[in-house]
């Protein structure tokens, strides 16, 4: 596990791992498993399609999934989107989605690198 780049990418593993009791094995499990989650896709699915309760439902996940796993980027750009989603605000959940995206895509190459 390279902790650099995961830092650069937003992610606190230092934090996580203490939250794990320093199991660096559990702790890169859990990283390759986020990797194979489908939250995000349906996130993106969701707001594509208008579907507000679906988008709230995934992103209100991928945010849980990211908090976890101190994925601080991430968590901290769901944050704004995942509010809007609640209050049905579907077209400013749309506006904050790039910034998701982003952290998201930078996550992704970080983590399939560690890999």
């Amino acid at each position: 596990m390279n902790r650099y780049k995961l830092f650069k990418a937003g992610v606190d593993a230092n934090k996580a791992l203490k939250r794990l009791d320093n199991d660096k094995e559990l702790y890169e499990e859990l990283l390759n498993r986020f990797c194979e989650d489908t939250y995000y896709a349906q996130l993106e699915t969701a707001i594509e399609q208008g579907d507000v309760q679906q988008a709230f439902q995934a992103a209100h996940a991928l945010k849980g999934a990211a908090g976890n796993l101190s994925c601080i980027r991430l968590y901290d750009a769901l944050l704004p989107c995942v509010e809007e989603l609640r209050k049905g605000n579907l077209e400013t959940a749309r506006e904050k989605f790039p910034e998701v995206k982003e952290s998201y895509r930078v996550l992704m190459e970080a983590l399939q690198a560690n890999s």
